[in-house]
């Protein structure tokens, strides 16, 4: 009689006995086959053929030596046993059915093919992982091997589903038959309980072993199966304990089950009555404690089980949530952030249920009272947890319009959270709410305007219905107008608390007041109306205090918060948002982010957007509002609805958005974004003369063509008549503006080499560059704009492009410019002859009495000018600008000359080789012997050589002759020089300049200025001489406007003649500390320049720019953490200043206060704490500062910079050990002494894991207490000694000196 317990535990224990042994090893496969299609032919026909002892013992040696057979016949096998197991549960279901069988007769059949299941299926598992495991032994031999982290319970071995073929569909089809058998009353199968439970933990446990394989668990279909069989033995068989158990053990140990185990709680739950196995699971987490910190697979196990129940069970999980809300409080942050989830996935549960109950009600409420009070969780992915469960809760079909104001608020706090990844969802969730909101009247716009409008609207008319109450219940009405007040109040407040709605405007206003049904149903209509638009103008308010921090978020350096803000402002402009296009605006400044991939921080959520970059995102962006055609218009309309589009892309755009602008719209060029139409359309826009068009749609129309052209320049060669009949005809000369962007778009006629890489750089390569002849009609109209007469501030920016036009087209630029400057000085002759019979004489009459005007008035050129005037201050100021611009056009002609010389001299060095090798002059004269006279390749030959020795003669024969050649001219002839046009004008421009309040005009002083630099810049000798007027003006003149420009000049000087600039380079940080922010900013961006591109040797004078990060204007603060953010790339250059930073800062008239310094030190020494090195050394030149200093100030301050080190390294420990004799005595003050301690708990903390290092820092702290001790006792006595002692010298402080300063030096 065969006993299954007894046999299960003999196989536990290796020792089953096998009466007739046949061995599947070593034999060939042909026998194995034969044998396995033998015993199939048997148990095909009738099941209990297992019962023949020689069946069975073949099939038990089938099973021990099942590693010896063949995969293929392994599957075979299988299906074999599944085979006779089906029929023979089909005959036991026979027997039972046929009135006088004994169904018991199957008990021992069906006991002997469990037996056989439990060993081949465990046998099979365990063979392929041992196989799995040898064979990654063997490829890891003789190689380095990476160590490997995996969860606590995820197996990495591999199933013999992926060895054998058709297991996994064999050991799916033994629980599709077990289904069957399950749903069989098998107590009349089995007389004993525990014989009938015997046989069926057999295949529960397979199912527990074939859980932990996740090849199994990832299978749909093969998990429905089990997991039905399972719940049939739980409803059936009283296996709910038993299930319980397994599904808490498999939540414990095993990551990839977490949300298996709740599809199965959910389809026991569901369909097989299985209320109480869910309740008893989730009592079961509710009674565990998750506070260890080595735990880390059981609560998130825990999460991912139970935020998947909630999504499949709500109503199960409901009925244990006052169990389960402890984990709230949770230490395992992410058991905290799982309810989080769950109370979200409940709300919305709640809120779709069709009868809305008070209890339910009531429920929502305590949910969104949790929600709120996470916003602030310690842990920030909770945090970000917390907005994502608003996102999903407020995307279902309920919009809580009560609950969205007070999540709005918080949501706008998170923006300025301390974690990237909670601004990011918050700004998602504001981009999710806007998408969302209840507003749909009015097209779902949310313009301010219209909206108060149609509020003003409304209130009116129930003020005059109001009016029309009658005069008897006037005194009730005035009653409910007081109350009405107070309800009113209490309704601000509600919605200031996130309520939103209140009961002041119910329909009960005018119930009794005397109106009729209808008046009173349209005064209910209104009412509901009013607080319809003032919960949407609050919703809009909400919004417009957010735009502020989302525009700093436009700039983050973290993707993912870039990129949400740009979808928010995308958002906000289709729903009209007031404000939203600034964002848009500031948008257009990440098309210069380079298309890297993504960082680790922005990409923690493996966004694959975030991939994409943040230039394909703003590309789209502005497709999506831009560009896209509707489908509802014609493609005419379609056209001009594009246009229209693009023109007011430039309405109210500054010139730092026109740039970035102007580089999308050429990439948007480049791939073909922008059709034909559009162009044809922008120009007959820019074209349009039969009616008076606004000057912005003309403007806006050449602007955008420029910047077309830059990607194709067949924009402006196909249609130049056009460009000179409009830009430079009459509609230039009537609108400046279009005259200045017409000479810009003709300047890409001459533009042979983009600036930009790509297949449009390459196309115009391909391009000859050939300068216009001077008589082309071109220059005719460039000439008329610079002559313009008419009085315009906007004359000299068209001037400039006019300027520059004609030296990037014409081939003699400077004969024309030299015509323009004659015309002009031709108006102002008269001080010309003045100024030059002043300079003899008033050579030390140097007055610096400069104007007071604001920088922002406004010069009004019909003014009346001064009683004594030689010339119109508006001439000469003309003048002035067009010889300063002119004497700068120049230098780069020169430079472009220089160049082109360098390029022939280069193309033509190997045929110069050529041609002078002795082989080449003996073919020659062999020609010229042979036929006596000369070929015209000859003669063409000859000329090409005079060509290249006229070249040599005027230009050298090396570059740097060529080089030499042209700086000599630079540098003598075009100020110096007797012919030179541009030498007349120096000593007047310096004139000028030095009596700046002789000509008291504003503009003529600021382009005087300007036009006195651009000279400095041509000649060394002529820059030395007036280099200290310039520097007296940068100190003593009153315009900002001035000291801003001289600033630039400074910078362009410093590129020119860096000589000059090295004993003056105190004048160039000078503006830093200007009081006008304009002057400050302009100062630190040229310093930047300078700097970052190695043309300034910095010799401390960093501690000035660090004084900018604490400015209070955040431009100029932002711009100097992105100085020194760039700076810390560059060869050390933060650490090797450091010394002269902290010297700067906290010492002498110059220094800041202790707050600011704090926060600067703390900034830039992030930039050195990831090189143990360099904080190694620090620690030691700080301990050295100590002995020169006693300032209680600067021992403060030595030791909080101190403090900001990490101390990851043993040798830090030890150079602070060593430096203890030179800081012992400081410790008497309290604060640096507590720095020190801080010092000590971070030592402690980075050595945990190391004993030498923890010792280290064990006798650190005991020397520092000591040496603490004494200090404050040395103190005690020095005070009873010295304490009558005058004031004065208790409180001296050593300076230490310049020498020792130097030597401080890292």
């Amino acid at each position: 009689m065969f006993n299954l317990h007894e046999q299960l535990i003999k196989l536990q224990e290796n020792e089953v006995e096998i009466q007739t042994d046949f061995s599947f090893d070593g034999i060939d496969s042909s026998i194995s086959k034969r044998t396995i299609n033998s015993l199939t032919d048997k148990l095909v026909v009738s099941g209990d053929c297992i019962n023949d002892d020689s069946v069975f013992d073949t099939l038990m040696c089938f099973a021990r030596d099942l590693a010896s057979v063949d995969p293929k016949l392994v599957a075979r096998g299988l299906d074999m046993l599944v085979t006779g197991f089906e029929n023979e549960i089909k005959q036991a279901a026979s027997a039972m059915a046929t009135a006088g069988s004994d169904p018991t007769q199957h008990a021992e059949a069906l006991d002997r093919y469990a037996f056989l299941f439990q060993w081949i299926v465990e046998r099979g598992e365990s063979t392929a992982s041992q196989s799995h495991t040898a064979v990654a032994a063997s490829q890891a031999k003789g190689r380095k091997r990476r160590a490997n982290t995996t969860a606590s319970g995820s197996s990495t071995g591999t199933s013999i589903a992926e060895v054998a073929t058709g297991w996994k569909d064999k050991i799916l089809d033994l629980y599709i038959v077990l289904q069957q058998l399950l749903q069989m009353p098998l107590g009349r199968i089995w007389n004993s309980v525990p014989e009938r439970d015997t046989f069926i933990g057999v295949f529960t446990r397979l199912a527990h072993k074939a859980m932990e394989v996740p090849a199994y668990a990832k299978d749909a279909d093969f998990q429905t199966a089990l997991f039905t069989s399972l719940c049939l033995w739980m409803q059936n068989y009283n296996g709910l304990y038993g299930l319980a158990t397994m599904i808490t053990q498999n939540l414990q140990h095993y990551e990839h089950l977490s949300e298996s185990m709740a599809a199965l709680v959910q389809l026991a739950y569901d369909r097989y009555n299985g209320t109480q196995l869910a309740d008893e699971v989730l009592r079961d987490i509710a009674s565990k404690a998750f506070n260890s910190v080595h735990d880390k697979a059981g609560p998130k196990n825990t999460a991912r089980f139970l935020v998947k129940f909630s999504q499949l069970a709500p109503k199960a999980l409901l009925r244990q949530m006052g169990l389960l809300i402890k984990h709230l409080d949770s230490e395992a942050h992410i058991l905290r952030s799982a309810m989080v989830d769950v109370i979200g996935h409940l709300t919305l549960y709640l809120a779709s249920q069709e009868e809305q109950t008070e209890i339910i009600k009531n429920q929502i409420g305590e949910y969104f009272d949790i929600i709120e009070q996470r916003f602030q969780d310690a842990h920030y992915l909770v945090r970000a947890k917390v907005l994502q469960v608003c996102q999903f809760v407020c995307s279902g079909p309920a919009k809580f319009p009560k609950r969205r104001p007070r999540l709005i608020a918080l949501i706008s706090g998170r923006l300025e959270d301390k974690a990237s990844n909670v601004r990011k969802h918050a700004i998602r969730a504001l981009t999710l709410l806007l998408e969302t909101h209840p507003f749909s009247l009015d097209g779902a716009e949310l313009g301010i305007e219209q909206l108060e409008a149609s509020l003003e609207k409304i209130n009116n008319e129930l003020a005059q219905m109001a009016s029309a109450v009658p005069a008897k219940p006037a005194e009730v009405k005035e009653d409910k107008e007081g109350d009405d007040d107070n309800d009113d109040e209490e309704a601000d407040a509600n919605m200031a608390n996130g309520e939103g709605e209140a009961d002041a405007d119910g329909p009960q206003d005018f119930a009794n007041a005397g109106l009729s049904p209808e008046m009173a149903a349209k005064a209910m209509h209104l009412q509901f109306q009013q607080r319809y638009y003032r919960d949407a103008l609050h919703f809009v308010y909400q919004l417009q205090e957010a735009q502020p921090l989302l525009l700093q978020l436009l700039g983050s350096t973290n993707k993912g918060e870039v990129m949400e803000s740009m979808d928010f402002f995308v958002t906000a402009v289709r729903f009209r948002i007031d404000g939203a296009q600034e964002g848009i605006r500031r948008m257009s400044h990440l098309i210069w982010t380079p298309n890297t991939s993504s960082n680790a921080s922005s990409a923690a959520d493996g966004s694959a957007e975030e991939a994409r970059g943040v230039r394909a995102k703003l590309l789209d962006s502005y497709m999506q509002l831009y560009l896209t055609p509707s489908e509802r218009l014609s493609a005419a309309e379609n056209t001009s609805r594009i246009t229209r589009n693009l023109i007011s892309l430039t309405f109210g755009a500054t010139l730092a958005e026109l740039t970035s602008l102007e580089e999308l719209i050429r990439t948007l060029m480049e791939e073909g974004l922008i059709s034909a139409d559009v162009i044809a359309k922008l120009r007959s826009v820019y074209g349009y003369t039969k009616q008076r068009l606004p000057p912005a749609q003309r403007r806006g129309a050449i602007i955008i063509l420029g910047m077309l052209a830059q990607a194709n320049r067949s924009i402006v060669t196909d249609d130049i008549d056009l460009y000179l009949r409009i830009g430079l005809g009459k509609y230039g000369h009537d609108d400046l503006t279009v005259a200045k962007y017409t000479c810009m778009i003709l300047q890409c006629l001459g533009s042979s080499k983009s600036k930009r890489p790509g297949a449009v750089a390459a196309s115009l390569d391909s391009e000859e560059n050939k300068r216009l002849p001077m008589d082309n009609p071109i220059f005719d109209g460039l000439q008329r704009i610079l002559e313009e007469p008419r009085r315009d501030p906007e004359w000299f920016p068209a001037a400039e492009q006019a300027l520059n036009t004609i030296y990037a087209l014409g081939e003699k630029p400077d004969a024309l410019g030299a015509r323009i400057i004659r015309a002009q000085a031709g108006l102002v002759q008269g001080l010309l002859a003045q100024s030059k019979a002043d300079i003899a004489r008033q050579v030390d009459d140097f007055s610096m009495d400069v104007d007071g005007e604001d920088e922002a008035s406004t010069p009004d050129a019909d003014a009346e000018p001064p009683v004594r005037k030689l010339v119109d201050p508006w001439d000469l100021t003309r003048m002035v600008f067009i010889v300063g611009h002119i004497a700068i056009k120049e230098i780069v002609l020169l430079e472009s000359i220089e160049a082109e010389l360098k390029r022939r001299k280069s193309d033509d060095e190997p045929r110069r080789k050529k041609r002078n090798s002795p082989m080449t002059k003996t073919t020659k004269r062999g020609k010229g012997k042979g036929r006596g006279r000369t070929s015209a390749a000859d003669m063409q030959v000859d000329e090409d050589e005079d060509e290249d020795d006229e070249l040599n003669q005027i230009a050298g024969t090396t570059e740097d002759e060529v080089g030499d050649i042209i700086s000599a001219i630079r540098e003598r002839e075009l100020l110096y020089g007797t012919k030179s046009l541009l030498a007349l004008f120096g000593p007047l421009l310096v004139h000028v300049c030095k009596n700046l309040g002789k000509f008291n005009d504003r503009l003529l002083t600021v382009h005087a200025t300007a036009a006195l630099a651009k000279f400095m810049c041509i000649s060394s000798t002529f820059c030395e001489e007036n280099l200290p007027l310039l520097l007296l003006l940068l100190q003593r003149a009153k315009s900002p406007v001035i000291r801003a420009n001289i600033s630039i000049a400074l910078g362009d000087i410093t590129v020119c003649f860096n000589n000059l600039i090295g004993e003056n380079v105190q004048y160039l940080y000078g503006p830093l500390h200007d009081a006008d922010t304009k002057v400050k900013k302009t100062t630190l961006m040229v310093l930047t320049h300078l700097i970052l591109n190695g043309m300034v040797k910095v010799k401390g004078q960093l501690g000035e720019m660090a004084k900018c990060l604490e400015d209070k204007d955040a431009r100029v603060a932002d711009m100097a953490r992105l100085f020194f953010s760039e700076l810390s790339t560059k060869d050390n250059a933060v650490y090797n200043n450091l010394p002269d930073i902290i010297s700067s800062l906290s010492m002498g008239v110059g220094a800041v206060n202790e707050e600011s310094f704090g926060r600067i030190m703390k900034f830039l020494f992030d930039f050195i704490k990831e090189k143990d090195r360099q904080t190694d050394n620090v620690v030691e030149k700080l301990c050295q500062r100590f002995r020169n200093t006693t300032d209680p100030r600067q021992c403060r301050d030595i030791a909080y910079c101190m403090a900001l080190l990490p101390y990851k390294s043993e040798r830090s420990l030890r150079r602070l050990l060593d430096g203890l004799p030179g800081y012992q005595d400081k410790l008497s003050e309290d604060a640096v002494y507590k720095y020190f301690v801080e010092i000590v708990s971070k030592a402690r903390s980075q050595s945990a894991q190391k004993q030498d290092t923890k010792a280290l820092v064990d006798e650190y702290e005991a020397k520092l207490k000591e040496a603490r001790a004494k200090a404050i006792g040395e103190d005690n006595v020095e005070f009873e000694t010295v304490a009558g002692s005058s004031s004065q010298s208790a409180t001296q402080a050593a300076e230490p000196s310049d020498d020792e300063m130097e030597d401080e030096d890292l």
